[in-house]
Order: C-alpha cells, then structure tokens, then sequence
C-alpha cells in the first residue's frame, strides 16, 4: 500500500507539470513550511497528494499528514524555494533587509527543478520578474503591521476593510519598486504582480506556483474559497519604469 500512495503522489507530481490548470482545479494545493533559505535556491522539498489535496513542506512527515494520507505517501523532488520576506525585517537594502536585491536565478542551470515554490499567500504581494536568457526572481513580501504605519495610516486602515486593504496594497507596490531598484542588472523585460489582500479580505487563499517548460517557467495562480478552487495560468506584463504595476 505504501508503494501505491508514493506512486499516487508521483503521478499527481507528473500531471500538474503536464497540465497545470486542470491538475490546479482538481487538487486543492498548499505550499506549507518550507526551508529557511535567504533567496531563490533549488533543493529538495517533500510532496505528497492524498484524496484531493497536494501538501508540499520541508518535512515528509508533514507533508503526508496534512492531506491525511500515510506515511509513506510523500515524495522529495527538486524545486526552486523562494522565501517570505516578513514585516520583522529591517527596512532597508543590507543583507536580510526587507527591500535587499531581488534574487536572480538561473533557471536553466537547474534543469532538475521543475516547481518554483512560495507559500501560501494570506494578504502578501508576489512579484515575479524575468530578466531574460532564462533568469528570474520571485519576491515573496508580506506587509506590515497596521502598528508599523504612522498615524495617519493607522488611521486609513482601521477605518475599513477596504481602506486596508488599498493603502497596504498601495504601500507594498512602493516597497517592491525599492526591491528592483535595489537589484543591480537594469530593468526586467517583463513581470507578473499577485496581491493577495483584497482576497485574504474575502476568506480566500492565494496560492502561486511556477512550472518548468524547458528552460523557462510559467505562473499560476490557485484561489481557494473552501472547496471551490478556480486556476489560471498568470500573464507577464512589459517592464516599464513606473508605477502603478498591473496587478491580479
């Protein structure tokens, strides 16, 4: 039996790199714990799919467990791990400041990582950048604490969801800008940008994955509200030097 669930998990894995989408709009996804790294870098992570959930996590034991699967039913590939940057961060552009250069990695050097990984966001802004010949960033940040802000934000987003939810959006917009500015390889060629506070505002998750296709990869986007999940392949946008981005 151990054997047939680790296959299961193996033909899930081999089926959401050959059709994402459909794959993304059967199995609720969830990108859980994953390694302390501070940038983009490929190692090997857990994955399981039990029943009709897919768990991936740093520990295989975790990753079984969450779906309510066995033991045995995890199984450890390759993938690029990119981390959250979080509010307790020093604002500024050092090393382990939350608005350092972004990470750039070559995906093409790294043919044996298929998924691009971040968890789950819940109000967080993911900003993924193509710098061309097959190099990437993903820039995982989470805002910050309504405490963070100064009187008058304070002000702004206790007066609504709504409000919140915009002026944070608006202030993690700026913050990424400092993080591209900050990275010293001129401008990207194109992006993709998913803010997740109006959706966490609803009681929906947001979940981004990337998947190989030869040397490049591509985004997709899992929204989940209870058992409705709704899939999409994301659609690069044309870098320019101003703000405001375009935005899902």
């Amino acid at each position: 039996m151990a054997i047939q669930d680790a296959f299961h998990s193996i033909q899930v894995y081999n089926d959401l790199l050959q059709n994402p989408v459909t794959v993304l709009q059967q199995y609720h996804l969830t990108v859980n714990t994953l390694p302390a790294v501070n940038g983009a870098t490929a190692l090997n992570v857990w994955i399981a799919a039990y029943g009709t959930d897919i768990v991936i996590d740093q520990s295989a034991a975790t990753a079984a467990a969450m779906p309510g699967g066995p033991a045995d039913c995890a199984v450890q590939r390759s993938m690029i791990v990119s981390p959250m940057r979080g509010h307790q961060l020093p604002v500024g552009a050092g090393i382990g400041g939350r608005h350092r250069a972004a990470e750039i990695f070559n995906a093409g050097a790294a043919a044996g990582a298929n998924l691009w990984v971040t968890e789950l966001q819940s109000g967080c802004t993911v900003l993924v950048l193509d710098w061309g010949a097959s190099r990437y960033s993903l820039v995982h940040l989470q805002p910050s604490t309504d405490a963070q802000f100064n009187r008058v934000g304070r002000a702004i987003v206790s007066s609504g969801d709504t409000a919140l939810s915009a002026y944070k959006n608006v202030w993690l917009k700026q913050e990424m800008t400092s993080v591209v500015n900050n990275t010293a390889l001129g401008s990207p060629q194109r992006y993709i940008m998913i803010q997740s506070m109006f959706e966490a505002s609803r009681g929906t998750g947001t979940q981004v994955i990337g998947i190989r296709h030869g040397t490049a990869f591509r985004f997709y986007r899992q929204r989940q509200s209870g058992n409705v999940l709704r899939a999409e392949e994301l659609n690069w946008s044309t870098w320019y030097s101003y703000v405001p981005y375009m935005t899902y």
